[in-house]
């Protein structure tokens, strides 16, 4: 427990501290305007009494300053700490030596120190201080120095204000006895307001630092601090006045002689000791009674704390914890019911305890959206504030005619005097509450409630837990999307059904349904769109299927089915009936209607696997075979394996080739048409296989982006090409800008950004020389974060290129907000312009779009002067292809690149 909430707060010590040397200070300034106008009254309390002197006054302005200066102060630090002390250094000085110049002898001029700043004449030793005042100052100037220090150094202040109180109380006190002996002369030379002002200044030298020292444990918070502070309050004030009204009755009143007066003010004391001694017990009993509480709900704390760390369910958690609550916490009633917002109810959910009776009278209780509601009833004000219900005295809840006063009686019959319902919260939602009920008044204070909300957080966490938990365990095993089986759940299920067909020796078949064209919907209507598709899609299938509970979507666009039996004739009609009855309606999304069709794919247990993963992969590759030659249905052939295990070759094959370093970059220029000079070039990855040779891009690209291994070879591309310029500019040629590809997969990676940022710094100081193309439908599968990550590429001077342009979305919308730079027209435009004016048109439509956009036009794959000049009359700004040069590597185009001093430009190739 933090030690600020077990002290008195901070700011009433600040409010004392500054009451009291305010009060110290304005005693200071009245004497002084008495001394100055001549008004006796302000030096002496009554005629004949002893006078406040000037030195005396000014003591106490700088003592008062001095603590003011403690907490109220706009000087720095520094500043501040020698001001305090200087005006301590004068509150020692100034008394020492008042204290010294009548044994001593010495005149010099103490007594008229403070004259020409005041203006008097006065005859020698009106201004002298007396000596219990000299010695009163010296202590509070020694005590001002400490407070400085450390905490030995505080105990000690301390106790020297201790020491002002008890000199300036025994003063005071020797007036109000009227003592004139010898030995009290020296108490009764100082002045009533002098004694009274040393008092309230002793109050604020303790309160400056009441939070360290000795003194702070009488400020504590605590029950034995409370009974210390009337102790000492009794001590101070009762005693001392007992004292005075002895001696009035004796003297004063002449009621008894001074033997009387000590049995009388003896028999006070003893009724005032007393009286505290009760208060003590009280005190002690009401501490005993807190610490037992509180005991009781730490009990309860730590018990549910150890449960939240084992327990699995709701159900579990909420029997389990009002039991504990019951037995540990010893509360003779808890229960817990869970909220329904919607019905305006709570459902009992579990409770505990010795007044199992009260479960009856709980049906009403649990309804708050009745009449009681609207009067303020318990469940009804902590669904509504979301914060705990305290009653802490049932009788007076029922004397005042509390709204449930029916059920508040049922309670008070059952021994219960205090309740708590506390809130258990779920995000910004109360899913329950948790009421404890205890058999004695006032039971739930403070410090209790501090607990017992942790424990509602806890009780609430471990809720929330639990529906995560229960989540991702959903999720672990479902599709959120369509509420289907995922692949993991189905594999299980799939598992089990064929070790019980292999018992009895029966046929399972393995059915995978690819929806067919998926992309292009999520492309064309958007993401939204698709998965609508796929959530109908999915109750479809349920309605269509036998065997509803053996489907599954096992991956973004495949579902999946598993269906018994010996009749493989029957199983095909089966397979066929389920999705023509899914697809027999087209799908309707606001006025536009969608069909779907499905690749369908079946292998059958034993004879195509005797397990669910071989049945499952030769599923799979029956699949991707009937979506190569455009078949609906396809059977598995074990032939297809061959297939299969060639293609398992060329992975191993492709591995090896990026880990051995078999890739290289080749080149192709893009040119002017005017000067026919090198602009820019493209890098495009080759694999020359020791085995094979060179092999075409077209074969291993794909694998590798279905195996993950692009975006390993795309970070190597974007490093090797941005080392080839550089080499290139270490040869003294005129380095082009060079274009790197970029796939979906490379794109859509976190780090992409990190690697292209890597590879240029890692270039060195020349200019970012760096292009990357990206093609329509991968821009358009997330505009939102693909247009951050070009827009930070463009920030470090890489330029964008859509590629292949026209055969994807062609949206005017995305290319006005995408920050793009150039647009490249596929190939298959171009060799048509010269079959037909079409494809010129088309051309021309697309380069006037990209200039209207500002952006460069590249056109792809031109290989006759007839297309390059159709290209030159439509403004098209650069060209690439095999009319100009094929992909070379890198010393060949290192061949074609003019000097760095010099311009050329290249022919067309022969």
């Amino acid at each position: 427990m933090p030690v600020a909430a077990s002290q008195i707060p901070y700011d009433f010590q600040r409010l004392v501290t500054l009451l009291a040397c305010a009060l110290v200070v304005l005693t200071a300034v009245l004497v002084q305007v008495g001394w100055i106008m001549g008004f006796a009254t302000l030096e002496s309390v009554a005629q004949g009494w002893p006078t406040m002197k000037v030195n005396t006054a000014m003591g106490f302005l700088a003592a008062g300053v001095a603590l003011l200066l403690f907490g109220w102060s706009p000087l720095s630090g520094r500043a501040r700490s020698w001001i305090i002390r200087l005006l301590a250094a004068l509150l020692v000085v100034i008394p020492v030596l008042t204290l010294l110049q009548d044994p001593l002898g010495w005149g010099h001029g103490i007594d008229r120190m403070f004259s020409p700043l005041m203006g008097l004449s006065h005859p020698e030793g009106f201004g002298r201080m007396s000596q219990a005042s000299a010695v009163g100052f010296v202590l509070v100037g020694l005590a001002i120095l400490l407070l400085q220090g450390d905490s030995r150094c505080i105990w000690a202040a301390q106790s020297m204000a201790s020491s002002v109180f008890l000199l300036a109380l025994l003063s005071l006190l020797t007036y109000l006895s009227d003592t004139r002996s010898d030995v009290a002369r020296p108490f009764s030379s100082m002045a009533v307001h002098t004694a009274c002002a040393f008092i309230v200044l002793s109050v604020a030298l303790v309160a400056v630092r009441c939070q360290q020292g000795w003194v702070r444990e009488f400020f504590r918070d605590t029950p034995t601090a409370r009974i210390g502070r009337r102790y000492l309050a009794s001590t101070v004030l009762v005693l001392p006045l007992m004292a005075q009204l002895t001696i009035i009755g004796e003297r004063t009143l002449g009621w008894y002689g001074p033997h009387f007066g000590i049995v009388i003010l003896t028999a006070a004391s003893m009724a005032v000791l007393a009286s505290l001694n009760w208060t003590a017990v009280r005190l002690g009993n009401e501490a005993d009674r807190k610490l037992s509480n509180l005991r009781r709900v730490n009990a309860t704390l730590s018990g549910i704390n150890t449960l939240i760390v084992r327990v699995q369910d709701r159900e579990s958690l909420f029997t389990e914890a009002c039991q504990i609550a019951g037995e540990a916490g010893a509360f003779p009633w808890v229960w817990i019911a869970t909220i329904d917002a919607e019905r305006r109810q709570a459902d009992l959910q579990a409770w505990a305890g010795s007044r199992d009776s009260l479960v009856k009278g709980l049906g009403p209780r649990l309804d708050f959206g009745g009449p009681a509601a609207g009067n303020g009833g318990m469940l009804d004000h902590v669904v509504r504030t979301r914060s705990p219900v305290i009653v802490n005295d049932l009788f007076s809840a029922w004397a005042a005619g509390e709204p449930e006063q029916g059920r508040v009686r049922e309670l008070l019959d059952a021994g219960i005097r205090s309740l708590v319902a506390l809130p258990l919260i779920v995000g910004d939602e109360v899913v329950g509450v948790f009421v404890l009920h205890a058999e004695l008044r006032d039971f739930f204070n403070r410090s209790e409630m501090r607990l017992l909300e942790e424990l509602a957080g806890d009780v609430s966490f471990a809720i929330r837990h639990l529906e995560k938990e229960a989540s991702l365990n959903y999720l672990a095993y479902y599709d959120p999307l369509t509420s289907l089986p995922n692949r993991t759940l189905f594999m299980e299920r799939l598992g089990r059904q064929l070790r019980s067909a292999a018992r009895e020796q029966g046929q399972v078949a393995l059915v995978l349904g690819n929806l067919q064209r998926f992309r292009m919907v999520n492309e064309t209507f958007g993401r939204h769109v698709g998965d609508e598709l796929l959530r109908q899609l999915a109750q479809r299938l349920v309605q269509s299927s036998p065997y509803p509970d053996n489907l599954s979507r096992i991956n973004s666009d495949s579902f999946s089915c598993f269906m018994p039996g010996d009749d493989l004739h029957l199983l095909g009609h089966q397979v066929q009936s389920m999705f023509d009855g899914a697809l027999e309606q087209p799908f309707q999304f606001g006025e536009q209607p969608v069909t779907a069709e499905f690749t369908v794919a079946v292998a059958v247990f034993p004879a195509d696997g005797n397990d669910g993963e071989t049945l499952m992969a030769n599923a799979e590759t029956a699949l991707r075979k009937a979506k190569a030659a455009h078949v609906p249905l396809m059977y598995y052939e074990s032939a297809m394996n061959a297939r299969v295990a060639e293609t398992l070759d060329l992975e191993h094959r492709l591995r090896r080739a990026v880990d051995h370093g078999e890739l290289e970059l080749h080149y192709q220029p893009k040119v002017d048409f005017s000067e026919r000079r090198i602009r820019g070039v493209e890098a495009l990855m080759r694999w020359r296989d020791p085995e094979r040779g060179l092999i075409p891009p077209g074969q291993f690209i794909p694998l590798m982006e279905e195996i993950g291994l692009i975006r390993q070879a795309g970070a190597w591309a974007l490093r090797q090409a941005i080392d080839d310029m550089e080499r290139w500019r270490a040869m003294g040629l005129q380095v082009p800008r060079c274009a790197v590809n970029v796939s979906a997969i490379q794109l859509r990676n976190k780090d992409f950004v990190k690697t292209v940022v890597d590879a240029i710094a890692d270039a060195g100081d020349g200019d970012v020389m760096l292009d990357i193309e990206l093609t329509e439908t991968l821009l358009m599968q997330d505009v939102s974060q693909t247009r951050t990550v070009l827009q930070t590429l463009r920030g470090v001077g890489v330029n964008v290129a859509v590629d292949d342009f026209g055969t994807g979305y062609s949206s005017l919308a995305y290319l006005a907000r995408l920050p793009i730079n150039a647009l490249k027209i596929d190939r298959a435009f171009i060799m048509e312009m010269e079959q037909h004016m079409q494809g010129v048109t088309i051309v021309a439509a697309i380069i006037s779009l990209a200039h209207s956009l500002n952006l460069e036009v590249i056109a792809e794959g031109v290989e006759t002067e007839v297309q390059a000049a159709i290209l030159q009359g439509l403004q098209c700004n650069l060209m690439q292809g095999y009319l100009f040069s094929k992909p070379v590597p890198f010393d060949a185009l290192a061949k074609m690149l003019p000097s760095a001093h010099a311009g050329a430009g290249i022919p067309p190739a022969a």
